[in-house]
């Protein structure tokens, strides 16, 4: 399912090879929609693809692989293989234990991001802070969310060795891929163009490096802490 991708990449500066691949997949600066520009044809061609090899039981050998490497080295935690995502990535999710306050819910993750757009992928920790006692402007009901996502927990004295794990079996089973920080990824900002799945954001009129390659979560309320 990784596409054929001929970009040469710069081990010493992927910035440049991730702005190049932004470019050639979405129409950033040039006045019209992703729709009609023929790199996010090809995006849009790779999400298809992938979802269709999930429908039919067919997705590729490293899909497998991967979930099963990572449910081997984790087996005290839920590993969760989000393969459905419509968008160009493999994505992966590690459920960590939560911590239940009266006043607040912490909730604990280790992402894994693979882009199918660039040799590159990422992971990192998120904490999400559920506050019981203030309600979303949105909803009204459900509790105010917050986030933050960092390389490491404190709380958490293996957090390390996880990471280290994980970046081993990527290397094992995607040997030609890169790891690249959440924080770059994450605090660099393109204008002129919308990730896959926000085009027209009305909140935003920039997004991360990370909302156009890796993921479009976090694009709509970008007010995480990135640590």
């Amino acid at each position: 399912m990784v596409p054929n991708i001929n970009i040469q990449q710069d081990q010493s500066n992927p910035f440049y090879d991730l702005v190049k691949t932004i470019y050639r997949y979405y129409a950033i600066g040039v006045g019209e929609s992703n729709t009609f520009y023929k790199g996010y044809q090809d995006l849009t061609n790779i999400i298809t693809e992938k979802i269709n090899r999930l429908i039919a039981g067919d997705m590729p050998i490293v899909c497998s692989e991967l979930s099963g490497e990572v449910k081997q080295a984790f087996p005290n935690y839920t590993v969760r293989t989000n393969y459905h995502k419509q968008f160009p990535n493999y994505a992966i999710e590690i459920e960590l234990p939560k911590k239940e306050y009266p006043e607040i819910h912490l909730i604990y993750h280790l992402k894994l991001r693979i882009s199918l757009l660039t040799k590159y992928y990422t992971l990192f920790f998120e904490e999400m802070a559920l506050h019981q006692n203030i309600k979303s402007s949105l909803s009204g009901q459900q509790p105010l969310r917050s986030i933050a996502v960092s390389s490491a927990l404190t709380n958490l004295p293996e957090s390390e060795q996880m990471v280290t794990a994980l970046k081993e079996i990527i290397k094992k089973i995607f040997p030609d891929y890169h790891f690249v920080s959440h924080r770059l990824l994450m605090s660099r900002k393109i204008k002129g163009g919308y990730p896959h799945g926000a085009d027209h954001n009305p909140y935003q009129d920039e997004f991360s490096i990370y909302n156009f390659l890796f993921d479009n979560e976090y694009e709509v309320f970008p007010g995480i802490s990135i640590c």
